[in-house]
């Protein structure tokens, strides 16, 4: 079954949906550029980890291989020991140990897109789908916005999709510049680092189609357009969210009062929020 909204659904802001959404979205953009860039590139997943204790604020961020010489070590002290009682003999220990849980380190990892230059083995492109943990002040945002700030030194082009309404404003392209294109629910900015004093945005409605967007590769290449619905729309049927999702409820986000009319009469016009308003 299909969203019912004609762009982005904004009851997948709800943590029981975001990281599944967000893998799939993630899995299905590089399965759709791969189509259609030049063969000079390889489009690759890549994962950034950041190790928590349960309950707490990340501890330290694993980079992936290709931005970094090396990975470091993803065991801590901590676990090695949790690792060695785990695996105790049976017949020297039956009963099983006890463990608190606030010692055990959880890994918490989030995935990328790069395109990178199979010639020069150089990072081209990265295009990234915010989470709310990068859009949540504290140190998840201080650590996103460090890693933003490298590509950028880096000369690396940056695409940053951010769907969410909730958090704050965390992409490259200024805040103040964005205040023209107001009223928006999200924004996609493109960062090109042959035009360092530009950026392209493609504002985000409730009521519109998800926008195509210029991916950006080296500059003696053309642009490859990534539409956005279209990844959006497999992400949202291939998971069949329609079955979990209560649209008789409020979304998990706020709205503006235009939004949150909008969104009413348009689901009411879906047959799903008949019993609700009537």
């Amino acid at each position: 079954m299909p969203s019912p909204f004609p762009g982005f659904d904004p009851y997948l802001e709800d943590e029981r949906f975001w990281h599944d959404f967000h893998q799939r979205f993630i899995a299905y953009s590089a399965e759709a550029l791969s189509a259609i860039v030049p063969k000079r590139y390889r489009i690759r997943i890549e994962e950034r980890a950041t190790v928590i204790a349960l309950g707490g604020e990340p501890k330290r961020v694993f980079e992936p291989d290709i931005l970094v010489v090396g990975r470091k070590e993803n065991q801590t002290k901590t676990q090695r020991q949790i690792a060695s009682v785990a695996t105790v003999d049976e017949e020297q220990q039956p009963d099983p140990a006890i463990i608190i849980e606030a010692l055990i380190d959880e890994e918490f990892g989030e995935s990328f897109i790069a395109i990178v230059d199979r010639t020069g083995q150089k990072l081209v492109t990265v295009i990234e789908l915010l989470s709310p943990t990068d859009k949540r002040q504290g140190e998840w945002r201080r650590q996103y916005l460090e890693k933003q700030q490298i590509y950028l030194e880096s000369r690396v082009n940056l695409v940053e999709i951010d769907l969410l309404r909730q958090g704050e404003h965390a992409v490259a392209a200024p805040k103040f510049v964005l205040e023209k294109f107001k009223p928006f629910y999200g924004i996609i900015s493109v960062w090109r680092a042959a035009i360092p004093y530009r950026f392209e945005v493609y504002p985000v409605k409730l009521h519109e189609r998800l926008p195509r967007i210029a991916v950006p590769l080296l500059p003696e290449d053309k642009d490859v357009v990534l539409d956005i619905q279209r990844v959006f729309d497999r992400c949202y049927d291939a998971a069949d969210y329609a079955l979990d999702i209560d649209y008789t409820q409020p979304p998990p986000v706020p709205l503006t009062d235009e939004e949150q009319a909008w969104l009413d009469n348009w689901l009411k016009g879906k047959g799903l929020r008949e019993k609700r308003n009537e």
